[in-house]
């Protein structure tokens, strides 16, 4: 019996991910050599070239993937995230409605985030505010190869931009992860959506789409010599994803104290599974839209079809 390919794994510690980090989950024909991703980890180098197998923003992956790096994604989605509530403003800016970002200036850690990729384009679709009608501002130069668009204008601070919006410097705010001020409290931030779950429910009735940040990624020379590898991983996710929710069963083991009432809230609006792996057709929605963003804001030259992104499913 052949012995199981050995291989490292960087994969941030979710409940859906958790069962394949701590062995409960095991991959056919792989002994995983599991690794927590630190937070913002899967964003901020080539992981592909440190791991054989790592979480990877799906911004930076789809740059490398059409500048021929050699890392392929599999059909693997650790991470997705609703836009709409990491919007926010200065309660002194003027702004009542996403229209009102027009003409102001908005912070990000860095313009190239994936978060900051479906935010812009959400805001362009639809509330007419392009990219070229704002100035950004950043903390930090954006690396990963990212060129900036025409007509865009970015200044970067060097200065967390959470202290720039509290202090009045900016407007708006795009952050990858709730800030602290927020969840403080602090009256001097608050949300452009003011109904946020409202937003968020009729956005996905409309569309369809639960927003996808990361993918799994291996280096296109494994998959080349392993393709099997792309079934094998994506039968453990697809296992550990099922652990969780079915752990949710028992409502009474999360700690929201109307944890059955949230939980049938959300399987109404986003159905049983809205975490699924693989390319079924409604992450070919979501997948589309986003290579859709990515070319109009300019990461790409082209839109490449999804064959070209993805590692196919073998036996």
């Amino acid at each position: 019996m052949p012995k199981d390919l050995e291989l490292t794994l960087m994969l941030a510690d979710y409940h859906r991910t958790r069962p394949l980090l701590s062995g409960e989950v095991t991959a056919r024909g792989i002994k995983l050599l599991p690794r927590r991703a630190e937070t913002g980890e899967a964003c901020l180098r080539p992981v592909y070239e440190e791991f054989d197998i790592a979480e990877m923003s799906m911004s930076w992956y789809m740059m490398a993937r059409c500048r021929k790096e050699p890392v392929i994604a599999l059909p693997i989605f650790p991470l997705r995230m609703q836009i709409h509530p990491y919007i926010f403003c200065s309660a002194s800016s003027g702004i009542e409605r996403p229209e009102d970002l027009k003409g102001k200036r908005i912070g990000m850690d860095q313009y190239r985030l994936t978060v900051g990729l479906w935010a812009r384009g959400i805001l362009q679709e639809y509330y007419g505010v392009r990219p070229e009608d704002c100035h950004w501002v950043t903390s930090e130069p954006e690396g990963a190869g990212f060129q900036l668009p025409a007509g865009v204008k970015i200044t970067v601070q060097n200065q967390p931009t959470e202290s720039l919006l509290l202090r009045g410097e900016i407007d708006a705010l795009i952050p990858p992860n709730i800030v602290p001020s927020f969840r403080a409290k602090d009256p001097r931030i608050r949300r452009v959506f003011k109904d946020p779950r409202a937003t968020v429910n009729d956005y996905f009735r409309k569309t369809k789409i639960f927003p996808i940040t990361h993918a799994l990624v291996v280096r296109q020379s494994l998959f080349d010599q392993h393709p099997w590898l792309v079934s094998s991983l994506l039968n453990a996710f697809t296992e550990a994803e099922t652990l969780c929710r079915n752990s949710y069963d028992y409502a009474k083991r999360l700690a929201f104290p109307s944890a059955v009432l949230i939980l049938e809230e959300e399987e109404e609006t986003f159905g049983a599974n809205p975490w699924a792996h693989g390319l079924n057709a409604e992450n070919r929605v979501v997948l589309e839209k986003f290579v859709q963003y990515a070319e109009e804001q300019g990461y790409i030259p082209y839109r490449p079809q999804l064959s070209e992104l993805f590692a196919p499913v073998g036996n």
